[in-house]
């Protein structure tokens, strides 16, 4: 039977199944996570001692670090245009709406025969406009 542990980097697997134990070894947070998580599993000892090594590397860094500020770019980017697009998609919708309420009223305006004139001037809307309704 396994046991699962919560730690403060994640969740840690703590048991027979090597899967969950590699995939645990993703919530570490230092080295000393690592190792601990690796036990004494040769294989998970080797990727822990990989990363050590890539960790020192300036050039595996430097290729890092540009990879998190590109996808940080992307990712406030597509912020940006989803809260562009959404002002925008509101500030249509209130403009549709409120025309269509002119068009409302000037419709019960002209049932009632109140004149183009004066529809025209209660509502907004033009002369040729109320001819169309």
């Amino acid at each position: 039977m396994k046991c699962i542990l919560k730690i403060t980097g994640g969740i840690r697997y703590n048991g027979d199944n090597k899967e969950e134990a590699y995939l645990s070894l993703f919530t570490a947070e230092s080295y000393e996570e690592l190792r601990e998580i690796a036990g004494d599993d040769k294989e998970a000892l080797k990727i822990v001692d990989e990363l050590e090594r890539l960790g020192l590397d300036d050039k595996f860094g430097l290729a890092y670090d540009n990879e998190i500020m590109q996808k940080k770019m992307i990712n406030t980017a597509r912020s940006w245009g989803y809260d562009d697009g959404k002002a925008d998609g509101k500030a249509e919708g209130i403009e549709e709406g409120a025309k269509a309420k002119e068009i409302e009223i000037a419709k019960n305006l002209l049932q009632k025969r109140v004149s183009l004139e004066i529809v025209s001037e209660s509502t907004g809307l033009s002369i040729e406009e109320l001819e169309k309704l």
